[in-house]
């Protein structure tokens, strides 16, 4: 062996419907996606994580997650809201974003293409929609199985 080894990046779950994170997880865990998955209910919650602010602060516990699932209706601070900070933040910008929503009006879709979003996920998150993001997105690397314990 080379001896160089890979670190799983980190998915990150900004959603507030209980049913809908239950369908995300049983959808990663269907496609063979075993890579660790933070969620946050809302976008404050979502900028402090990606800050490491509050209870977020330790980096080793939250780090930078490699690709972001992103609902944009959120209660407080919505989903638009945090593309549009992390589009300006040179730091945040550079995350790959995947919107999920419920909305497929066309302006929703364009709004997120104009702020350098990856890809447009329909709810219900399924196997095949993961599948198909996990292609789109550039450089995304995912655990294929378990590792043994």
């Amino acid at each position: 062996m080379s001896g160089i080894t890979v670190e799983p990046i980190r998915l990150l779950l900004v959603e507030d419907d209980e049913a809908d994170i239950l369908l995300a997880q049983r959808a990663f865990e269907r496609a063979n996606i075993w890579n660790k998955v933070d969620v946050v209910r809302d976008g404050r919650e979502t900028l402090e994580y990606l800050r490491n602010q509050g209870a977020y602060a330790d980096k080793t516990k939250y780090p930078r997650p490699g690709i972001i699932l992103l609902d944009l209706n959120l209660p407080g601070v919505d989903g638009r809201e945090v593309l549009d900070t992390m589009y300006k933040d040179p730091n945040l910008k550079s995350i790959p974003v995947v919107i999920v929503s419920t909305s497929d009006y066309e302006r929703d879709i364009e709004y997120g293409r104009a702020r350098d979003v990856q890809h447009y996920i329909i709810k219900p998150i399924q196997v095949d929609n993961i599948l198909e993001t996990c292609s789109a997105v550039h450089d995304f690397r995912i655990v294929l199985a378990r590792v043994p314990a």
